[in-house]
């Protein structure tokens, strides 16, 4: 998909407005943290790494011209395990040092449908991410395997958090300045990410963009479906190695 579908993408799954969605996106794309290039046909087609970066600037900050700092303050937080419950979650990308970045990455990847894991992946596990903005915490939220089965019920909810451990001078003063007042956190429940995530599950899955799928006819899909009668996409996000940058 291109950077307009994305942004449409975005906000119809998170429930914003497109021109916020588009400032946010033209800031992080002005600090080289969002895929950008040409316009047009030789536009490149937007990862699911762009879709990560823009979720935690948008639950960082409600502020579009803080969504650069913001997104790099919270995106490299790792996961603390002492203060998180044993993690019963399949599939969840959660690791020592594992970074929220990472985490989400994976969940946003196409392994969000695994097949022939026990539980299934990290969308099936019911996580609900928030971020705390001035408190700079981040969890994540998950359902739990118990006795081979998810348990979806709050007892059995294991939480991931996220923060920075060590800090440098200068960050624990912006921290500081940061704390206090009104408290503001921002949240996304699964059917909001799995709403983002899905249209690049799909074109891995089928191998041909969001706008093509978009604009096919009901014989045209058959087609493809049936007879294999499609031309696949060239650049698309699969083609682009999750840990490469931007």
């Amino acid at each position: 998909m291109k950077s307009s579908a994305f942004i449409k993408i975005i906000a119809k799954a998170y429930r914003v407005e497109e021109q916020t969605v588009g400032l946010y996106t033209r800031f992080m794309k002005e600090a080289g943290l969002i895929t950008s290039g040409a316009r047009g046909v030789n536009a490149p087609h937007m990862h699911p790494r762009d879709a990560v970066r823009l979720t935690i600037a948008l639950l960082a900050t409600g502020t579009a011209a803080h969504a650069a700092p913001l997104y790099r303050r919270f995106a490299g937080m790792e996961v603390q395990p002492f203060a998180s419950k044993d993690q019963l979650v399949p599939n969840s990308g959660i690791s020592e040092g594992a970074t929220l970045e990472a985490v989400l990455l994976h969940m946003f990847s196409a392994d969000m449908f695994p097949e022939g894991i026990p539980g299934g992946g990290p969308m099936d596990c019911n996580p609900y991410l928030e971020l705390q903005e001035g408190q700079r915490i981040a969890t994540i939220k998950y359902s739990t395997l118990v006795n081979g089965k998810l348990a979806h019920d709050e007892k059995n909810r294991a939480t991931a958090f996220f923060m920075t451990r060590d800090r440098p001078r200068d960050m624990a003063a912006q921290d500081r300045q940061a704390h206090g007042g009104i408290f503001v956190s921002r949240g996304l429940a699964t059917m909001s990410l799995s709403e983002c995530a899905i249209p690049f599950y799909l074109e891995w899955r089928d191998k041909v963009s969001w706008e093509t799928m978009e604009k096919e006819t009901a014989d045209e899909k058959e087609q493809r479906f049936r007879h294999g009668n499609f031309t696949l996409a060239k650049g698309l996000w699969f083609d682009r190695d999750l840990g490469e940058g931007v």
